[in-house]
C-alpha cells in the first residue's frame, strides 16, 4: 500500500488494455490502432513501432464484418450425433470463427492450429489488388454472394514468392482469425500456432499486437525430421516452432510445459517429502519388453478376496492405504484397456507400464504412485529431487513429421495428406494445459490430427474434452492418391479419420461404453441463412420496395429444413451446438424445448402450445411469424400472456 487514492486514469488504461490488447503499442495507447480496432476507416502514416502491410486496414474490416451465414447439421456423415459434444464444421474458417462467436465466446480453453505456412507452394483465400476496396474486389471476383456469405467455390490460390504482396496477403489471412480465435479463448485459455522460418518473425509480432507482449509464453522448438538434406541446400531445416500465447497472464494457470527439470508442483495430499507432480507411469509403444506388459487392479477404498483366475494370472497383490492392488498377466494380443467403475470403486488397467511387476511392487511401496478414481496410476515426481538443476529450454524431439504420416496411413491406409502432425505432439500440449471437460478449437484442421489426439488423450486420462474442427472443403488433387482412393475434399479425409479412430478406440477397448467416454462427432457444414434478408440497400423505386416486403411476408426460404433453422436459431441465440434439445409433442402440433430456458416454434403456433409453454416457464420464446396466419387476436393475446408471466418473446 503506498497510501494514495486509486488513480482513475491508471486503472481505465488497465481496463482498456486487457479488453484490447491490439490497441496499445509499446505499452501506449495507439489511436490510429484503436480506430481501426473500432471500425473507423483511416489512413496510418505515422512513423512508429509497429508491423504494417498493404491491406492490414482491409483485414481489420474483414474481422469486423457480421456474418449471415449459418450451420446445418450432417447426421448421415456424423457418429452418435444426438448424444456426442464433438463437433466437425465443414466450411471456410472465417465465416464459421464468424458464426461461432455468439455461442462459444469465451468458453474455448486451448486452440492449436497448424495454419499454411506461406511457402510459396501454399493456397489461401487472398485479396490479390489492394487498390480497390475488399468489398469490390470481392464481387469482382465472384467470392462472395449477394448476402457477403463466401463461396467454396475458388476460394483458395496459391501465394507465389513472386507477387508483390507475398507477405502481405499471409498476414491479412491469419490476423482476422487470429482475433476472432482470441475472442473464443476463456480468461485461462491457451493458442499454440505450428510455423516454420517462413512466417515466425511476422507471426510473433502479429500475436504480441492481438495478445499483448506480456501473454507470451514460449516459443516451442519441434524436430521435425533428421537427414542430411539435399546438395543444393545451403542449410538443411529440420526444426519447426510452435508458438504459445495465454488470454491472460495476470490469471493464474495451473500448467506449463513440461520438460525435464521443469514442472508444476503441488502437496494436494500433504506428502511430507513436499511438492510433487503427476508423471505417466507407462512405457512408450516402441518398449516391447513382455515382463512390462501386465494388468494392474485396483480396488478403492476396499479388502478384497484375491484369487487366480485364468488366463489373467495372478502376479502379486497387496494393501496399498485404504487400497487393494493386484498385478495380474495378461495375454500377449492382449488390447490396452482403462475400464473403471465408479460404482464397485474399481478400476482395471492393461498397459505397457515403465516397470516389472517387481520394480512396480517397490515403487508402490515407496508411496511413489498416485491414484485418482477413474484415472490410470500416476508417478509422484518430487520438486526436492530438482534442486539445483537447470532448467532446459521447450525442445521437443521424440515426435516427428514421418510419425505422423504413419499415423494417418494406419488409419486409411495412406498418408493422403503431406506432413500431417504426430499426434503424440498434441497429446503433449493438451495434457499439459487442459482439464477433463474442456474446448478445444483446431480451425485449420487438414486431416483431423487434432481430433484424434483429444480422443486418445481422453481414453489415457479418462478425461471428456470436447474438440470442434474446421475444415474447408478443399478439394484433392485430381491425379493425386486421395483423390484416386475417393477422397474428393481435405475435410472427406479429416471425417473418415475421425471415424476410424472412434472404430479403433472401441476395438482395443471393448469395455470403453461402461467408461462413458464420448466417442462421436456431430458434423455441421457451413450454409446460407435459413431466413430471407431485408436488402434496403438496393432499393431504388417503389416497385423494388414492394417487391422486398412481399418476399418477406414469409421470411423463411423455401428451401430451408426445419431441424436447420432450429440449429440456426441456436447458434444465433448464443447456445452451443451441443444444447440438449426435446421436441414436445402437443396434439398435431409441436415445438422445441431447449436446455437452459427456451422454447422455439417452427411448424405451428395455437392456444394448446401456448398453454403448454406458459407451464414449462422458459426466459424466452422464438416463433415464426407466419405461424399466426394473420391471426391477430392469437398473436396479441400471445405477446400478452408471456409478458405476464415474465417470458421474452421474438416472433421472426
Amino acid at each position: 500500500m503506498d497510501g494514495k487514492s486509486l488513480n482513475i486514469a491508471e486503472e481505465k488504461l488497465k481496463q482498456l488494455k486487457a479488453f484490447l490488447p491490439e490497441a496499445f503499442t509499446e505499452g501506449k495507447v495507439d489511436w490510429e490502432k484503436l480506430r481501426l480496432t473500432l471500425g473507423e476507416d483511416i489512413d496510418i502514416s505515422d512513423e512508429r513501432y509497429m508491423l504494417n502491410w498493404a491491406g492490414k486496414r482491409d483485414a481489420f474490416k474483414t474481422l469486423q464484418t457480421p456474418t449471415t451465414a449459418t450451420l446445418g447439421p450432417a447426421r448421415e456423415e456424423s457418429v452418435n450425433f444426438n448424444n456426442t459434444e464433438n463437433i466437425f464444421i465443414e466450411g471456410e474458417n472465417l465465416e464459421a470463427l464468424k458464426v461461432l462467436q455468439k455461442a462459444y465466446y469465451g468458453k474455448v480453453k486451448m486452440i492449436y492450429i497448424d495454419p499454411p505456412y506461406n511457402t510459396g507452394n501454399d493456397s489461401f483465400v487472398y485479396p490479390d489488388s489492394f487498390a480497390e476496396s475488399r468489398e469490390e474486389y470481392l464481387k469482382r471476383v465472384n467470392d462472395k454472394d449477394e448476402e457477403g456469405l463466401l463461396l467454396r467455390e475458388e476460394l483458395f490460390r496459391k501465394n507465389s514468392k513472386d507477387n508483390g504482396h507475398y507477405h502481405s496477403n499471409w498476414l491479412s489471412m491469419m490476423y482476422p482469425r487470429l482475433f476472432l480465435a482470441k475472442n473464443l479463448l476463456s480468461p485461462d485459455g491457451v493458442l499454440f500456432v505450428s510455423i516454420d522460418n517462413n512466417e515466425i518473425h511476422n507471426l510473433e509480432v502479429v500475436l504480441n499486437e492481438l495478445f499483448g507482449e506480456e501473454n507470451f509464453v514460449a516459443t516451442i522448438v519441434w524436430k521435425k525430421k533428421t537427414g542430411s538434406g539435399s546438395q543444393i541446400e545451403k542449410v538443411f531445416s529440420e526444426h519447426e516452432y510452435v508458438l504459445v500465447y495465454t488470454k491472460d497472464s495476470s490469471i493464474e494457470n495451473r500448467w506449463r510445459i513440461r520438460t525435464e527439470g521443469d514442472g508444476n508442483f503441488n502437496n494436494p495430499d500433504n506428502d511430507p517429502r513436499g511438492p510433487w507432480e503427476s508423471c505417466a507411469i507407462t512405457a512408450p509403444s516402441k518398449n516391447r519388453n513382455p515382463n512390462q506388459f501386465y494388468m494392474i487392479e485396483v480396488y478403492f477404498d476396499q479388502d478384497i478376496e484375491i484369487t487366480d483366475n485364468s488366463p489373467n494370472r495372478l502376479l502379486d497383490h497387496f494393501t496399498f492405504g485404504k487400497h487393494t492392488i493386484v498385478f495380474r498377466k495378461v495375454d500377449k494380443d492382449a488390447k490396452f484397456e482403462a475400464y473403471f467403475s465408479e460404482e464397485k470403486g474399481y478400476g482395471r488397467f492393461v498397459r505397457r507400464w515403465s516397470y516389472i511387476p517387481k520394480s512396480m511392487r517397490e515403487v508402490f511401496d515407496q508411496g511413489k504412485v498416485y491414484l485418482k478414481n477413474g484415472n490410470l496410476p500416476r508417478f509422484k515426481k518430487f520438486e526436492k529431487d530438482y534442486e539445483g538443476k537447470a532448467l532446459r529450454s521447450i525442445y521437443f524431439s521424440e515426435f516427428s513429421t514421418q510419425q505422423g504420416s504413419s499415423e494417418l496411413s494406419s488409419l486409411l491406409g495412406e498418408s493422403l495428406v503431406e506432413y500431417p502432425k504426430p499426434v503424440g505432439l498434441i497429446k503433449t500440449f493438451i495434457s499439459a494445459t487442459t482439464n477433463e471437460n474442456d474446448i478445444i478449437l483446431d480451425f485449420f484442421a487438414g486431416s483431423a490430427t487434432l481430433a484424434q489426439s483429444v480422443l486418445e488423450a481422453n481414453i489415457e486420462d479418462n478425461g471428456n474434452r470436447k474438440f470442434i474442427c474446421v475444415q474447408l472443403a478443399e478439394t484433392t488433387e485430381e491425379k493425386g492418391e486421395a483423390f484416386i482412393a475417393g477422397y474428393k475434399t481435405i475435410a472427406e479425409i479429416a471425417k473418415e479419420r475421425i471415424r476410424r479412430v472412434i472404430v479403433k478406440i472401441k476395438k482395443e477397448n471393448p469395455m470403453i461404453a461402461e467408461n462413458g467416454q464420448d466417442l462421436g462427432f456431430k458434423v455441421f457444414k457451413l450454409k446460407h441463412s435459413n431466413f430471407k434478408l431485408w436488402r434496403g440497400d438496393g432499393i431504388k423505386n417503389q416497385g423494388e420496395l414492394e417487391k422486398q416486403l412481399d418476399m418477406l411476408a414469409d421470411p423463411v426460404r423455401p428451401e430451408a429444413i426445419e431441424e436447420h433453422m432450429l440449429f440456426e436459431l441456436l447458434l444465433k441465440s448464443g447456445y452451443p451446438l451441443t444444447t440438449q434439445v426435446e421436441k414436445r409433442e402437443v396434439g398435431k402440433a409441436h415445438y422445441y424445448q431447449v436446455d437452459g430456458g427456451l422454447a422455439i416454434a417452427l411448424t405451428h403456433l395455437d392456444e394448446g402450445t401456448i398453454k403448454d409453454i406458459l407451464e414449462l416457464k422458459p426466459q424466452q420464446v422464438i416463433c415464426l411469424d407466419s405461424l399466426f396466419a394473420d391471426n391477430d387476436p392469437l398473436k396479441t393475446n400471445t405477446q400478452l400472456q408471456l409478458k405476464d408471466a415474465g417470458i421474452t418473446f421474438h416472433s421472426i
